[in-house]
């Protein structure tokens, strides 16, 4: 089986979830898949770069040669009911990456307060938290096909919102082959890198760095509608001098080598957290809110330092700062040695494989 056709909603980067379908693809193709992209809306950056990762990428039409051609098709957004039809369900996976196959309002969490929801999709129930915004989700339409996902937390929500066969294909990275340097000023040199938007929490981060006595620096890398509301943060807050915007980064690399520690102060539950593996793999711990699927690769007091939801983000900073010499290089150590065991692009490869296999029978 080599013929592999992904379905998405934008022919260019806006998240997560196209920087995973761009490297998993190139990934794939490198061990010989033939891996095919359609799209159902224009959008997103680097589209050059993002196509050079398929074979090819075209429009989504339901009638579409390549959906017929494909030993497998793998679902990375939600399409109309309408279309699924034609989707054979013997070859055709949905992979969730998001809430909103069982959440009207799709962040999972209430629009008044903010509390993040644990419960399975009621249509009226829902209909109102969702404050009308948003059609209900096709949940009967998308049960009947497997699912992948990233994490076990996500297995768990689909399950209850009845999906029967759901598969856990582990996320992958390859990790960097120098060893990572740490507070060569004495400054504890923060990083977020995300799109900035209230579920991702840049705004909690803000507040806890407004309270933090010791030396620090904070880069805040990515854009969103949440911009300027942060940057009046900063200024509110005279942080002006210790917190810089670097807006959308194409290449992230050189923002690992300049950082101590990743922060990752989501709001919502993140079904995964891709980004925490690149900095898993630059040999940089995290300090996260433990909130959604955030335990698949933070091993709290290991690699980094998992703080409750509405817990002390200053006080977490602030240990790594006091015992940075013992902790950062141990933690950093850790997470490296953790990516290579846990998220290998061979052992990502190899599950695929096996995915496929698994069709065949």
């Amino acid at each position: 089986m080599k013929r592999i056709v992904y379905i998405g909603k934008y022919n260019g980067i806006i998240g997560g979830i196209e920087r995973y379908m761009q490297n998993s693809a190139a990934l794939l193709r490198r061990n010989g898949f033939t891996v095919q992209y359609l799209y159902t809306e224009e959008g997103g950056k680097e589209r050059e770069k993002f196509a050079a990762a398929f074979d090819a990428v075209q429009r989504f039409t339901p009638e579409h040669d390549s959906l017929k051609q494909a030993d497998l098709i793998v679902l990375h957004n939600i399409i109309s009911p309408a279309y699924l039809s034609g989707l054979p369900v013997h070859k055709t996976f949905f992979f969730a990456h998001d809430h909103n196959i069982y959440c009207q309002r799709h962040h999972y969490y209430t629009p008044f307060g903010r509390v993040n929801c644990s419960r399975k999709f009621h249509p009226l129930r829902c209909a109102l938290c969702s404050l009308g915004r948003n059609s209900a989700p096709p949940l009967k339409s998308y049960c009947r096909f497997p699912a992948i996902v990233l994490s076990d937390y996500m297995a768990e929500n689909l399950r209850k919102n009845g999906f029967v066969n759901v598969v856990k294909l582990p996320a992958f990275i390859r990790t960097a082959e120098k060893e990572h340097r740490f507070m060569q000023d004495g400054v504890l040199r923060l990083l977020f890198l995300g799109q900035l938007i209230r579920g991702k929490g840049a705004d909690l981060m803000l507040n806890a760095l407004a309270k933090l006595d010791i030396p620090f620096t904070c880069t805040i890398a990515g854009d969103g509608n949440d911009r300027i509301m942060l940057e009046n943060m900063v200024e509110k807050w005279n942080l002006c001098d210790k917190v810089q915007f670097k807006g959308f980064v194409s290449e992230p690399e050189h923002l690992w080598d300049d950082c101590d520690v990743f922060v990752f102060p989501i709001r919502w539950q993140e079904p995964f957290g891709l980004v925490g593996l690149e900095a898993m793999a630059h040999g940089v711990p995290a300090v996260a809110f433990d909130l959604g699927g955030v335990r698949e690769w933070l091993t709290d007091g290991v690699s980094g330092i998992a703080v409750p939801e509405h817990g002390d983000l200053c006080a977490a900073l602030k240990r790594l700062y006091e015992q940075h010499k013992i902790l950062l290089p141990e933690m950093g150590r850790a997470a490296l040695r953790l990516a290579g065991e846990k998220f290998s692009e061979e052992m990502f490869t190899a599950k695929f494989k096996g995915l496929c296999e698994e069709m065949q029978k």
